[in-house]
């Protein structure tokens, strides 16, 4: 069953798993604000839909995405777009993704950018391809990556190693690497990825819905996501907000 009332994004539907499917290729997915918008929708329709217990975004055979738009960034950084309509997307996006009730897995092919990196770390789970890329190139001009979510995977100091310093191809993240590091959960070959994504979530969800709510509750209790964030967006928001002179 698919769901094709979407610009940039596909929703197709397998049992009791949905899949987002980006779709904007012409930008290598890359997550505009309509599109971010378009997700966040979907997220909303989904939590309420009784017989979804999971979710998978994938990108495609390609690439994940390459993260936020890159002109979009590069006008707020530049004091050129608006600002404030940025930060409330953004905060909104993460939000949205943070407090989603249910199962999110990640399933990359290609390569996962930037804020797309972010979206990945923020899922519940991750699967990703053989040869895969992690990065965060947007540094280089000045963005601000998230660093809390990579904090819980990875520990303090890994953490920050990933963020400022995986602003080039040669020092991007190999899919193998962030498997060593459990920031993947099932490395695969490319062609396996969004069925071995599938097969995780089949299995997850065969346990009593409630057992899967309650940990992944207890997961965002323990590691106090919600608050943390918040108070790093505002930091974040702060600096940004003293650079640009607003």
């Amino acid at each position: 069953m698919e769901n094709n009332n979407y610009q940039f994004i596909s929703l197709e539907k397998k049992g009791k798993i949905a899949i987002v499917k980006f779709n904007r290729p012409e930008k290598k997915n890359a997550l505009s604000e309509a599109m971010r918008t378009e997700i966040i929708d979907v997220l909303d329709t989904l939590k309420e839909e009784k017989r979804v217990k999971a979710v998978i975004f994938y990108g495609g055979e390609d690439y994940f995405s390459a993260g936020f738009d890159k002109d979009e960034v590069q006008a707020v950084v530049q004091g050129k777009g608006d600002y404030q309509q940025f930060v409330e997307s953004n905060h909104l996006f993460h939000q949205t993704i943070f407090e989603f009730p249910k199962l999110l897995i990640a399933a990359v092919n290609g390569y996962a950018l930037a804020g797309a990196f972010d979206l990945t770390i923020i899922c519940h789970l991750r699967v990703a391809s053989k040869g895969s890329l992690f990065g965060h190139p947007e540094i280089r001009f000045g963005a601000c990556p998230l660093f809390f979510p990579y904090m819980t995977l990875v520990g303090r100091g890994k953490a920050l190693e990933i963020t400022l310093n995986t602003g080039t191809r040669e020092t991007f993240l190999t899919a193998e690497e962030a498997y060593r590091l459990n920031i993947i959960n099932k490395l695969v070959e490319k062609g396996e990825v969004l069925n071995e994504a599938l097969n995780l979530a089949k299995k997850i969800t065969q346990s009593p819905e409630y057992v899967v709510k309650q940990l992944i509750q207890v997961n965002n209790i323990f590691f106090d996501q919600v608050k943390t964030f918040d108070t790093e967006i505002d930091t974040i928001l702060k600096s940004m907000s003293a650079l640009l002179g607003l």
